[in-house]
């Protein structure tokens, strides 16, 4: 037996003190030896494995508590009854004595049923899942969540990296827009300008001088969506239309591939156009027009962002050709890529349903980045995407991604851009954790739409445009017209010309 043991002492009674020493290590848990890791004789038919991360996340958790559990030894056979795990961690951190906690058991099939069932009677219980994630919780920030063995993912599942976060309704388009080319609204401590986020002379007119410290965009540029609704088939917006893209070479014609196999696909089932219906304005554009274009948005990315700030440019797999260079030669480091797991598959025409996007995530060069998220997030993200019965944007995400985002790269208070401001999510979850937005977006009714959603955020939130050098609240404007909006006759594509 060791003589490191230290004597119990009533004068510690306010200060909890550990058994014993072994090699350095408290032995907090009551043992009956500290024994050599040499002398010790692992069962060989151990049914129990113990993979490395389980291994190391054992030496983590003793090398941090110290000793809470004993190794397990039958005095019947010598062999280890419970503890295999712990032996291999005492082995991987190299230390010579463990605590030894000797039994006796009565038979061979005492002994052989302890072995087995110490695990598997612990795999029987059934957890509550909000229990944990407030036990999780509280304990964010004052441990390493690693060591209640739950693993990064499980815990980035439990405990989300912000509460509150709630996606807020996102208005209908509307007929005719309010917003001209140009416009620049002021909502809150929020800009958002109605313009074109490849020309720096706009840009700056957004800025009006402010750094940006994070930046949020997903591109939705050649996502090549072609409606295929009937509303769209109806109403004829088909690729080759002005309004997908004046730009396009080549027409897809899907549409009419689709009327081909199912002449009931051009009867409208909507009065009134959705978001599915309506085509992104350049959508398709050459590899030519979209390689230009990408140079433009991310040098004016560059420009702006400070040096050692992060980055999150949302796409897809088709975006891992062309995004990676782009971004270098503009001196945007390109470290890793975030996985959205949307949690539903959304359907789509090729042999495997989509479940995924990507985020290109690094920072501009010139200085350390700067990462203030927790040191066990991952590159996976679990966040359910929205309905696609109540998108307004084709490509419209989840608030809950760009809360994510600015709580992992900013700092309350601080500026985040978004050069396509589509439904308003990074402005909206700019608000909610407290941060300061820029959005750009080209399209004037979805400028529409990002003001009305803000409006109808809350009350006591305002709209003001600067249009043509002058500055009028536009608030009562655009509640208006939301009204008039949803109570509005619709058109019947059906019977129209």
């Amino acid at each position: 037996m060791s003589t490191d043991t230290i004597p119990a002492s009533p004068t510690h009674a306010a200060t909890p003190k550990p058994k014993a020493l072994a090699n350095g290590i408290e032995v907090w848990c009551a043992f009956d030896e500290l024994v050599p890791t040499g002398d010790l004789k692992p069962n060989p038919r151990n049914p129990n494995k113990h993979p490395e991360g389980q291994i190391a996340l054992l030496v983590k958790a003793i090398r941090y508590f110290g000793w809470r559990h004993t190794i397990l030894v039958s005095r019947r056979s010598g062999l280890i009854v419970a503890g295999h795990g712990r032996l291999l961690a005492a082995q991987s951190l190299g230390v010579s004595l463990v605590p030894v906690d000797f039994q006796d058991f009565a038979s061979d099939a005492d002994e052989m049923a302890v072995l087995v069932g110490d695990n598997r009677l612990a795999e029987l219980a059934e957890t509550d899942d909000d229990e944990i994630a407030a036990i999780l919780k509280e304990l964010d920030g004052q441990i390493d969540l690693d060591l209640t063995g739950f693993d990064a993912s499980e815990v980035e599942k439990l405990l989300p990296p912000e509460d509150n976060v709630t996606d807020s309704p996102v208005p209908a388009l509307p007929d005719e827009a309010f917003t001209r080319p140009g416009d620049i609204y002021v909502l809150g401590n929020h800009r958002l300008m109605c313009g074109d986020s490849s020309k720096p002379d706009q840009l700056d007119q957004l800025l009006a001088g402010s750094r940006i410290q994070m930046v949020n965009t997903d591109p939705p540029y050649n996502v090549k969506v072609e409606p295929r609704s009937n509303n769209a088939i109806a109403a004829g917006m088909c690729t080759d239309s002005p309004l997908m893209s004046p730009n396009a070479k080549k027409a897809m014609h899907h549409q009419q591939l689709d009327v081909e196999r199912h002449p009931e696909k051009a009867k409208a089932t909507h009065k009134k156009l959705r978001a599915k219906d309506r085509p992104l304005a350049n959508d398709f554009v050459s590899v030519e027009e979209f390689d230009r274009l990408l140079r433009a948005w991310f040098g004016n990315i560059a420009r702006v962002l400070e040096p050692g700030r992060c980055f999150y440019i949302w796409g897809g797999y088709a975006n891992l050709v062309n995004y990676p260079s782009a971004l270098a030669e503009k001196e945007l480091y390109f470290s890793q890529a975030i996985i959205w797991d949307k949690e539903h598959p959304v359907l789509t025409r090729k042999d495997f349903m989509g479940a995924f996007e990507i985020a290109f995530y690094g920072w501009r060069e010139g200085a350390a980045h700067q990462y203030f998220g927790p040191n066990n997030a991952t590159d996976l993200w679990h966040v359910k995407k929205v309905n696609p019965q109540s998108m307004v944007h084709l490509t419209e995400k989840p608030v809950e991604l760009a809360v994510r985002a600015m709580g992992y790269s900013s700092r309350p208070g601080e500026s985040v851009m978004d050069l396509f401001g589509g439904s308003g999510s990074s402005l909206i979850g700019a608000e909610q954790c407290g941060r300061k937005a820029f959005l750009m977006e080209l399209d004037p009714l979805y400028c529409d739409v990002i003001v009305t959603r803000w409006i109808q955020l809350g009350e006591g939130r305002t709209a003001k445009v600067i249009r043509n050098g002058s500055t009028t609240d536009v608030t009562d404007c655009f509640l208006r017209r939301a009204a008039e909006n949803e109570a509005g006759d619709e058109v019947d594509l059906a019977t129209e010309e």
